[in-house]
């Protein structure tokens, strides 16, 4: 049987069944941002299959922009539901804070530079934390920098595990896939001691920042790659191998989206005149599904990467490339993360992109293998 069928035939094994699993060592978390209960379709707590995962990750509560310590907490956000019913089926529910957002790594800069401002945010959150039941936080500060930030960010962890000590509190990190290139103000090592677990974000090693079509979270490097731009090994091995982190504190990402490259005719082709950046982002759910042999598009599989993608052969000449995860390779990397390598956890950003109003297949996939491994014992 062909290897990709193989693992999604284990996943099927496992049945209709998903009991919680709150008492296994290993992690399987999702991300759940605000703002998908305003999407189409709408996706709130009501909608979480909440005995599929361990952790849920809520995202984001901001700083406020001027770095002083508080907290901004959009009304919205708060749902009561979330961690009601996360609590009843035994998940751990962590809030995130920050996001990508340029103004807020500099409101983390600002807080991390003093200790007076980290004492306050670190009060601030605990504050946050009590008052709306959560079990820890997930600090997503895209990116601090070398040298200015080193030292800084790590003090602020350490001001954060003061105020939130170990067991009764979880503390974690969003994480660059590496921090060499981005994120060089991440002292890993220094870290790794401090927190309960990295969330390593292993997706979007291709987008429309590039000059060329690649894949946006491949399972291996594929050295056909021209630009040798990473995978989930390839950070993997970065992670445990070269910054020695123990791989009962590593979660690994995969995404619930992909991007689609237009104009583009085959994986690894540039963008006309190297500009990729009308290259746009889609859920797995809603868009990309829909379009697996289906509407001009056909599916491929890069052996090499363990990693499928879409081309458009329809008709018009409109040609295109969209490179996403589907249940097989979400299935493949849930095997290698916890099952051959052994690793503390995998996660995905984000819970709902996978959602297409009835079903969550990518969702399924991941648990299913998760289920498969954990009638192993690991």
């Amino acid at each position: 049987m062909h290897l990709g069928k193989r693992f999604l035939a284990l996943t099927l094994m496992v049945g209709c069944g998903f009991p919680a699993m709150a008492q296994s060592h290993k992690r399987l978390l999702a991300y759940y941002p605000d703002w998908v209960k305003s999407g189409n379709p709408s996706y709130s707590a009501k909608n979480i299959p909440y005995a599929k995962l361990t952790h849920i990750l809520h995202a984001f509560v901001l700083l406020d922009p001027s770095g002083n310590g508080a907290l901004q907490i959009d009304p919205e956000l708060i749902e009561p539901a979330l961690n009601h019913n996360a609590h009843k089926a035994g998940v751990k529910v962590m809030i995130s804070i920050g996001g990508a957002d340029p103004a807020q790594a500099s409101a983390f800069a600002t807080i991390a530079a003093s200790a007076t401002l980290r004492a306050k945010f670190a009060k601030n959150l605990h504050a946050f934390l009590v008052a709306h039941d959560y079990d820890g936080v997930d600090i997503d500060w895209e990116v601090p920098n070398a040298p200015e930030d080193t030292n800084h960010c790590t003090m602020l962890m350490e001001a954060l595990r003061r105020e939130l000590p170990a067991p009764r509190w979880l503390i974690s990190m969003a994480i660059s896939a590496d921090p060499r290139n981005y994120g060089t103000g991440f002292d890993v090592p220094a870290l790794a001691p401090i927190l309960d677990f990295f969330n390593v974000m292993t997706y979007d090693f291709a987008g429309p920042w590039m000059d060329m079509a690649g894949l946006n979270s491949p399972l291996r490097q594929d050295p056909a790659d021209p630009e040798q731009v990473g995978s989930l090994k390839t950070s993997m091995d970065l992670y445990n191998r070269i910054y020695g982190v123990p791989r009962a504190k590593l979660n690994i990402g995969t995404a619930f989206y992909g991007y689609q490259f237009d104009a583009v005719q085959n994986l690894w082709n540039y963008c006309p005149k190297g500009d990729c950046s009308q290259t746009n982002s889609y859920n797995y759910g809603m868009y990309i599904k829909q379009r697996v042999n289906a509407k001009g598009w056909a599916r491929h599989w890069d052996s090499a990467a363990d990693s499928p993608y879409l081309l458009y052969q329809g008709p018009g000449g409109k040609d295109g490339f969209i490179t996403y995860d589907d249940p097989v390779s979400t299935a493949m990397k849930t095997y290698y993360v916890l099952g051959q390598r052994d690793f503390g956890g995998i996660f995905m950003w984000d819970l709902s992109g996978d959602y297409d109003g009835k079903s969550q297949d990518l969702l399924n996939a991941m648990r299913g293998m998760y289920e498969v491994l954990e009638h192993r014992k690991f």
